[in-house]
């Protein structure tokens, strides 16, 4: 064999070689890699939201909230047939947005009451989120609903 083809033949087994064990490498490495990179991802850069419990300036709802729950308000059947009455007390959280979220029944009565008193709450339209150092901040509420059967309900 002439001397520059041997010196070609060469010089391409030295390459391939070095390609084999640059691939090996790289076939180790990016798994590694890959796995890294899924973490960082993973990671939840943003904070858990705070929830106060009282602030500065506490939520308004920006409209008449016991005429909405007084046309919303359906007495449940059970509750009038055993002539339930008494309050229902609810907490939630009027977000930094003023959607009201995490509805939960403190103090209940039964009858059916209490899951109808969550329901209203839920269906509340957005409210004028509280305030901390003068920016919007989530905070939880407290309201007492009441259920009292008219002599109309207890005819029923």
């Amino acid at each position: 064999m002439p001397l520059p083809f041997l010196r070609f033949i060469l010089t391409l087994e030295l390459s391939l070689t070095l390609k084999n064990k640059c691939m090996r490498i790289k076939n180790l490495l990016l798994p590694f890699m890959m796995l890294c990179a899924s973490v960082v991802y993973a990671q939840d850069t943003s904070k858990p939201e705070k929830i106060f419990t009282y602030v500065e300036q506490m939520p308004t709802s920006g409209y008449d909230y016991a005429g909405f729950i007084a046309k919303n308000l359906h007495y449940p059947d059970a509750a009038r047939k055993n002539n339930l009455e008494g309050r229902v007390t609810v907490r939630f959280i009027v977000h930094e947005d003023g959607s009201i979220g995490d509805v939960k029944v403190l103090r209940g009565i039964g009858g059916g009451c209490d899951e109808e008193a969550a329901r209203v709450v839920s269906s509340f339209p957005k409210w004028h989120p509280a305030r901390q150092g003068g920016k919007p901040v989530s905070v939880y509420y407290t309201l007492p609903i009441s259920f009292q059967l008219t002599t109309e309900d207890q005819k029923k």
